[in-house]
């Protein structure tokens, strides 16, 4: 479609007259057309008043606009260059952002944050991350859930909604923007005309509101930013989860095991992502810099809003060296303020709390000179998928030590990624065996 061309002048090629042969072809790929002509074209004869009439006309009317707005926007992804490649474009930056532990964020206000709600419910139900912040909310502090790994989804119908405007030059300009909007031009709203890796995802619909229904209330918009954001969250999920046993199917089920969706799955799965330690939970030794990001910032003293120390952090373009040696001192002080009692040490290198509370002798040395060894990096993680069932590792732990003699040792630590256990995968959480033999 000519990003020139305006929505109403394609749009209402539908409804005109003007493009009859488009409409024609587009019916014809509906399903079971011949049914659908086979119905009478009279409203069968009914007992109803005028009035009941009335109120019948207008909600099949309701129904059928939207159901249009829906049928225009499958053919607009049917063939638009903009809006195909933005829906990839999308899809990837979702599954990357997943995979590599990250969430996405979704932003909205007024019915537009209604919908971006229910997507994240739909969602996190998928097995992908995601939260939902209002951005008036986010202007007084809620900003700070928003970490480098992420990746940012606005809806807004109008694309030009003052709170999210207001909200725009806040959002760390590395991450990738997602913005579900009307427009179906990059060049036609600030969200996307001002930011380089704004992805779009185009969704208008056919007439106004007001001209539908009399009244501009939400509705078809709704629905159609609605549908869109399921399809989003749907192929997202078979992109993220495509190991056997592991499909956005079965990741369903485990979340879903309340309700009627959940009758006869049995009891809730334990996997090993309800009990592993996500790597961004994990505080930072203080004052470690290396080549590379960290994933958190380092932990800080601060212990109320009053006398909150800042901390620069600098995303994904900060350039860092080494600037002082790793104590194992360091690492124990870190630990007393660590939930979990883990810390990390780098960007790819952890110290369990087993190993650290095994500590003897020298604490003012080096901790990567401790002997046994202190640090664990990611490549001597023993991989496990995040969908893998506890009890089925535990086994399999088990069963290796009995035939092979060495086969995890003590201190031996579980890197637990998303989607598979290839070397390719992101470790995104950490579990130590022992701990887990424990359970």
């Amino acid at each position: 479609m000519d990003s020139n061309r305006s929505n109403s002048d394609f749009f209402c090629s539908f409804r005109d007259g003007r493009n009859n042969s488009l409409l024609a072809q587009h019916l014809s790929s509906l399903p079971n057309t011949e049914a659908i002509s086979s119905l009478p074209i009279t409203p069968p004869a009914t007992d109803t008043d005028p009035e009941d009439e009335e109120v019948l006309s207008t909600a099949v009317r309701v129904l059928s606009t939207e159901a249009m707005a829906l049928s225009c926007l499958s053919r607009l992804y049917a063939t638009d260059p903009v809006a195909r490649n933005g829906f990839v474009k999308a899809v990837e930056a979702i599954s990357t952002a997943v995979i590599k532990g990250g969430k996405v964020v979704i932003i909205g206000v007024g019915k537009s944050g209604k919908i971006g709600e229910k997507m994240v419910a739909t969602m996190n139900s998928l097995g992908l991350l995601s939260v939902f912040m209002h951005p008036i909310e986010a202007l007084h502090g809620d900003l700070g859930m928003v970490k480098p790994k992420d990746v940012l989804l606005l809806i807004t119908f109008s694309g030009n909604t003052p709170e999210l405007i207001s909200l725009l030059p806040h959002l760390p300009g590395y991450l990738p923007l997602i913005a579900l909007t009307s427009h179906t031009s990059y060049h036609t709203s600030p969200l996307t005309r001002e930011r380089t890796k704004a992805i779009l995802l185009p969704a208008p619909i056919h007439e106004a509101e007001e001209t539908s229904f009399g009244i501009s209330a939400p509705t078809t918009s709704t629905t159609v930013a609605l549908a869109l954001g399921d399809a989003l969250a749907v192929v997202s999920a078979r992109h993220v989860y495509t190991s056997d046993g592991e499909k956005p199917r079965d990741v369903f089920k485990r979340n879903h095991p309340g309700g009627a969706i959940g009758l006869g799955a049995g009891k809730g799965v334990v996997r090993m992502s309800d009990l592993a330690v996500r790597l961004e939970d994990i505080p930072v030794v203080d004052g470690i810099l290396e080549d590379g990001l960290l994933d958190s910032p380092p932990i800080s003293s601060a212990s109320s809003e009053s006398d909150l120390e800042i901390t620069e952090w600098a995303g994904t373009d900060a350039s860092l060296s080494a600037t002082h040696t790793v104590r194992v001192i360091d690492c124990l002080l870190a630990g007393v303020g660590s939930k979990t009692g883990w810390v990390r040490v780098s960007k790819d290198e952890v110290v369990p709390p087993g190993r650290l509370k095994s500590v003897r002798g020298n604490v003012q040395g080096s901790v990567y000179e401790f002997e046994p060894s202190l640090v664990v990096g990611k490549s001597e993680m023993i991989r496990v998928s995040g969908q893998a069932k506890v009890e089925d590792v535990k086994k399999w732990v088990m069963t290796s030590r009995e035939e092979r003699r060495g086969a995890f040792p003590m201190g031996a630590v579980l890197g637990v990624s998303v989607g598979g256990t290839g070397q390719g995968e992101e470790v995104v959480a950490v579990i130590e065996v022992d701990e887990l033999m424990r359970i």
